[in-house]
C-alpha cells in the first residue's frame, strides 16, 4: 500500500504541477512557447491536472488504508484494478496502435512501470491479512 501510495503521489505532483518535467521524463522535449499558442495545450494542461487530482486521491486512499489491516485487501484490490487498466492502455499503444518508435518507447516505459506496480499489488494482495466478515442484521 505504501509503494502504491508513493507512486500515485509522485504522479500526482508530476501531472498536477510539473507537466513539463513529466514530459521530459518520457522523452518529449517541451516547446512551451509554441505549445502555449495552441488551445490544445490549455486542454492538455487541464486534463493533466485532473489526472493529478485523481492520482492524489488514490495516494491518499492507499496511505490511509495502511493503518487499517482489515482494509489492506480492499486497498490492494484497488491497486490491481488501477494498474491493470493502466497497463492495458499502455499495452494497446505498444502492441496494437500504429505509432512511431519514439512514442512506442514512451508507452513501453509506462507499461514497465505499471506492470511492476501491478505485480506488487497482486503479491501484496496474496499476502495481506483476510478481513473478518461482519454479520449482517
Amino acid at each position: 500500500l505504501g509503494l502504491n501510495g508513493g507512486c500515485c503521489f509522485a504522479y500526482a505532483v508530476l501531472f498536477g504541477v510539473m507537466q513539463t518535467k513529466l514530459l521530459e521524463m518520457y522523452g518529449v522535449e517541451p516547446d512551451l512557447k509554441q505549445w502555449q499558442k495552441s488551445d490544445a495545450w490549455d486542454v492538455m494542461t487541464q486534463i493533466m491536472r485532473i489526472v493529478g487530482a485523481f492520482e492524489f486521491l488514490l495516494a491518499f486512499l492507499y496511505v490511509h488504508y495502511i493503518g487499517f489491516p482489515e482494509k489492506h485487501q480492499a486497498g490492494l484490490r484497488l491497486g490491481v484494478m488501477q494498474y491493470a487498466l493502466l497497463a492495458l492502455v499502455s499495452a494497446y499503444r505498444v502492441f496494437l496502435e500504429p505509432v512511431g518508435a519514439k512514442h512506442k518507447a514512451v508507452a513501453m516505459k509506462s507499461l514497465l512501470i505499471q506492470g511492476f506496480f501491478l505485480v506488487a499489488s497482486v503479491a501484496g494482495l496474496r499476502a495481506a491479512p483476510k478481513a473478518a466478515k461482519k454479520k449482517l442484521r
